[in-house]
Parts: C-alpha cells; structure tokens; sequence
C-alpha cells in the first residue's frame, strides 16, 4: 500500500517559512549583533565571553529538557508559538541593559560587572526561549507534519533562510546606524541599539502571535520512554566500542567547532573596532562575505554527493585554515574581505558535510540515543574552549573610557582558528582510512 501524504497548504508554509526566518533573525542577532552590542558597553571582550559559555550551557540543557517535555506531551506548537513571543520580549530586554542604566539601577555596585552580568542573564533567557521554541520544538515539528515527499522542498527553503536572515539583521541595523563608529560613548549608542533591540523583539514577539493562526495543528503522539535515562547512552564505554566511527566522526566535528567558536563571537568587533570598520565600509565588507560564502556553499552543496562527503570536508578544513592564517598576517581591507569571505565558506561548507556525515553515522533507529553526546561535543564543549582559548590569546589591550583596562579582539583568534582546524583533521584521517578499509571489506 502507498505511503499516504502529509500535504502541507500555502497557509502551512507560509507559516514554516515566516517562522524559520524571523527565528533565524534573532539568531543571528544573538550570535553576531549581540557582541558587538555588549562591547559598545563595556569595551571590553571579557563579557563576550562570559556570554559565549553561559548560552552554550543554557542551549545545550535547554534543547534536551525541553525537546523532551514536547516529545512526551506529545505538543510542539504550543512550545513555538508561545516561545516566539517571550523571546521577542527577551530580544527588547537587551536594550534596557545599557552602561547608563545600569549605573542608575546599581549606584553602589561596579557598573562594568553588572553590564556584563545583566547581559549574561539575558543572553540566557534569550537562549532558553529561542532553543525552545526554534531549536527543540521547530525542527521537530517541521520533521513531523512533513514526509519524505516534501520534506526536501521544505528544507531545501528553510537552508537559504539564514542567508537572508543576516541580511535583514544588517538591514534593520543600517536603519539605526549601528554598529556606529569604533570609540564612541557607551551612552550615545545606547540610544541606536534599543531601537534596534525593540524593533526586532517586536517583530519576533508578533510571528509567535501569527504562529498560533499560520502552523498546521500537531502531528505527533505523546512519547513516554525512559528519555532521560537514554541521554547517558551515548556516553558509556560499551557504546562508544560499539560505534567507533561515530565517535571518531563527532571528534573531528569538536576540532573544527572550536576553530569555528574561536573566532564567531569577536569577529564583527574585531572588525569595527581593531580594523576601524563602520558605515559602508562595514556594511560592504559584511555583505560581501555574507553573499559570496553562502553562494559557494549552496553551489557545493549541490555537488556534495558527487564530489564526496570526506573530500568537501578535507576542502572545508583546508579553506578555514588557508583564511585564518592569512587575516592573522594582513590589515588590508581587500584581503581582509576576500580571505574572511575564504574562512566563512570552510565554516558553513564544513558544517553542512560534517553534520552529515555525523547523521549518516548514527545508528538507525537509535538516533534520539545519541543526541546527548552529540550537542556535548558539538556545541557545549566548542563554545566553552574556542571562546575561553581566543580569549587568553588576546594581547591587544586599552583603558576604555571608563578608566580601566580592557581586551580587545585581536588578530591572535585566528592563530587559535589555525591549529584547531589542524587538529580537525587528524580524526578525519582516521575516518578516510576506516572508510576505504570498509570498501575493501565490502568488495
């Protein structure tokens, strides 16, 4: 008998594709504007930081409670449309904890730590709204109300979503001239940004509203298994004996995420602020690279079967590391573009293939088993070492205009980029030799 088909109507994926951008939207917000936000208070590239590894701890406990609690309700939409209001609220939050304020909240208290700290607990809550309802709850809802007739038309959209994602955050920026010229008072851009903040939440905060009306209902059934008990199975001895290539594949996929996270959270400030980026020449640069890396990634994605997972993985290393040593040695502006243009496409080329690679790995039908190991080595253990790594190689250092010294982002990440991405590799040899004794095996 035919597989019946999950139709999805024009309301459907009008619905799916408003949802997927505006999240995209505040993540790439919070990724990339935030810091630069952050360090418009501050001056400083500890708070980014501190930033960095609070959110990676929030996203990684958030995105199993949570994914859990929908799966045994057996609710996604709720969890969506109900988290995109609350996080567009959280997005306006970040406006209000500006320098000035702060000082005028907490007279007796240091007012660069309760910047940095306010910010921090936002960060968090932002990340615990925006996994929930994007992360843990939107992905799997999109895998649920989608089979295999549609779901590569519907992915196949939401990929490019990103792309226009940071286009419209640098549109909504240039509208208030952020990120504004490097050195300016902390409170004469405040101004600027809680505009910018109250602009986005808003937006957010109203595609949760729409959510309610434009999602089709529900297409899953409660789960009741031992989910919590299953988290720990990915890390037990016996599993990783059993699945070598798995782990060996996640490895690798731990090198290049934390080359990935030693330079993501500084790279917009280092521009604006070590390189004195601002206005069309920040904004030219920044679509530049935007453009061209995503367009050479979606062409080689196209092509990635044909060409060969392990060998576009190879490429994607080869590119990040040939652009980290170059911006690492150059200040000029032309080079600088290109080779950062060079770097971004390792990035997204090497997650695409190295993401898939670790899918074609895991074991079917134990998938769920290995999430937990999964986001550890993917996502919890990179922040926390790429940024705490860029972090201690900073060497540029200046008072800021509060009278106290300060780090600021320097050429040093890209040396750290350098060697992760090295590292990388090393595992990915071991993955090709097992592959091609596989083949032998098999013939």
């Amino acid at each position: 008998m035919e597989e019946s088909k999950r139709r999805l109507s024009l309301r459907g994926y009008i619905g799916i594709i408003l949802v997927g951008l505006v999240g995209q939207i505040a993540w790439a917000i919070e990724n990339q504007y935030i810091n630069l936000w952050v360090f418009s208070q501050t001056h400083t590239s500890t708070y980014i930081t501190w930033m960095t590894i609070a959110s990676s701890v929030m996203a990684t406990l958030v995105t199993f409670l949570m994914g859990a609690l929908s799966d045994r309700l057996g609710k996604r939409k709720i969890f969506i449309a109900a988290g995109y209001i609350a996080w567009g609220v959280s997005v306006f939050l970040f406006g209000l904890m500006s320098y000035g304020n702060m000082k005028s909240l907490f007279p007796a208290a240091n007012t660069l730590f309760m910047v940095g700290l306010m910010n921090t607990l936002t960060d968090c809550l932002m990340t615990f709204f925006g996994s929930t309802s994007n992360d843990a709850c939107f992905s799997a809802f999109v895998t649920d109300v989608t089979d295999t007739h549609n779901r590569p038309k519907v992915e196949s959209i939401l990929s490019i979503l990103p792309l226009f994602a940071t286009a419209m955050m640098l549109g909504i920026g240039m509208i208030y001239g952020l990120p504004g010229e490097a050195g300016v008072s902390a409170e004469n851009i405040a101004t600027p940004w809680l505009f910018f903040f109250l602009t986005v939440g808003i937006l957010v905060s109203l595609v949760g509203v729409a959510a309610f009306f434009l999602l089709p209902s529900d297409a899953i059934l409660p789960n009741r298994a031992p989910y919590f008990k299953n988290l720990i199975y990915g890390f037990r001895p016996s599993t990783v004996k059993k699945h070598p290539l798995f782990y060996i594949t996640l490895l690798s996929f731990l090198f290049f995420n934390i080359a990935i996270d030693a330079f993501m959270p500084y790279y917009l400030v280092y521009f604006q602020n070590s390189l004195n980026y601002s206005g069309l020449t920040f904004y030219l640069g920044m679509g530049i690279i935007i453009l061209l890396s995503s367009g050479l990634t979606i062409l080689v994605g196209v092509f990635m079967e044909k060409i060969g997972k392990l060998k576009v993985a190879f490429g994607a290393i080869f590119f990040l590391a040939l652009g980290s040593l170059v911006l690492y040695f150059t200040t000029t502006y032309a080079l600088v573009i290109t080779f950062a243009t060079t770097m971004m496409f390792g990035y997204l080329i090497g997650t695409a293939v190295l993401g898939a690679e670790l899918r074609d790995r895991t074991p079917e039908n134990e998938v769920g088993l290995f999430q937990g190991v999964r986001m550890v080595f993917s996502v919890l253990l990179p922040m926390i070492i790429g940024s705490s790594l860029s972090e201690a190689a900073f060497t540029a250092t200046a008072i800021n205009e509060y009278g106290d010294p300060a780090k600021v982002p320097d050429h040093n990440m890209f040396l750290v980029v350098l060697f992760a991405a090295i590292a990388a590799i090393l595992p990915l040899l071991l993955l090709a030799f097992a592959r091609k004794k596989e083949k032998k095996e098999e013939e």
